[in-house]
């Protein structure tokens, strides 16, 4: 098991991707918090987890507070006794618009998730980590945050700055011996898609076949998880600032 024992922290884990990951880590023998705003959805993941086995609990949080992101280390800390490995998954797309159409209100909304919430959860599981001495941190952006997407604008503003504040975290860490990585997405099939698939199978085909995927099929939130889990490893101990791809060959067109 490449995560046996290790105490993991997954923010926005109730649901798509984050979820994804907590199963993928449950089965590699993590404990698990559960961090999502979303109660009821974050508890049926615990719930899941417990029942197949595992050893999973869960913190309601909101991300963008520095007060609640304090409280969901301490409860980690209290429910576990440190913490390993953290993932800062929570995030959203914002609306599609143009540069020329978007207020600025939208864009603060998007960067408010997206960046600042990682870079506050990033504080404090650093924190965490100096006490204990090691850790790993993995922060999820996205293949949007390599390219630009028309109407996308400030979700590619949010994901690019992930990587950035990844590589300069990584650089001050790796001395305490915290290695800090990020993660990529390209289309995962999330619930929402999984229903649209499911309600409108040749709409769907349509869309797949226009987004040219060299795979022909969305990622599955496992196929993440995957990834992720190996990143939190020590099979990964000399990876340190690297923004990996898990997109099924769309970037490298």
């Amino acid at each position: 098991m490449l995560l046996k024992d290790k105490i993991c922290l997954i923010t926005g884990s109730g649901s798509g991707i984050g979820k994804g990951i907590a199963k993928v880590f449950a089965r590699e023998g993590a404990k698990i918090v559960v961090v999502d705003y979303n109660e009821e959805a974050a508890k049926e993941v615990v719930q899941e987890i417990n029942t197949a086995g595992g050893k999973a609990a869960y913190y309601k949080a909101d991300v963008t507070q520095a007060a609640d992101i304090k409280a969901m280390i301490d409860f980690t800390v209290k429910e576990f006794g440190h913490l390993d490995v953290a993932v800062n998954n929570a995030g959203k797309q914002g609306k599609t618009l143009n540069v020329v159409d978007m207020p600025i209100e939208e864009l603060n909304d998007v960067m408010e998730l997206d960046l600042n919430g990682v870079f506050l959860c990033m504080k404090e599981e650093i924190k965490d980590m100096h006490i204990s001495g090691k850790g790993a941190i993995i922060n999820i952006s996205s293949v949007s945050g390599l390219q630009g997407n028309p109407g996308l604008s400030s979700y590619n503003i949010s994901k690019h700055a992930v990587l950035g504040l990844t590589k300069s975290a990584a650089l001050e860490e790796i001395k305490n011996n915290i290695r800090i990585n990020a993660v990529c997405p390209g289309a995962t099939m999330t619930p929402l898609i999984e229903k649209f698939k499911n309600e409108d199978p040749e709409s769907f085909q349509a869309i797949l076949t226009q987004s040219n995927i060299p795979m022909g099929r969305l990622a599955y939130p496992e196929e993440i998880g995957n990834v992720c889990a190996f990143l939190g490893s020590d099979m990964a101990s000399y990876i340190v600032g690297a923004s990996i791809i898990v997109d099924g060959g769309v970037t490298i067109q």
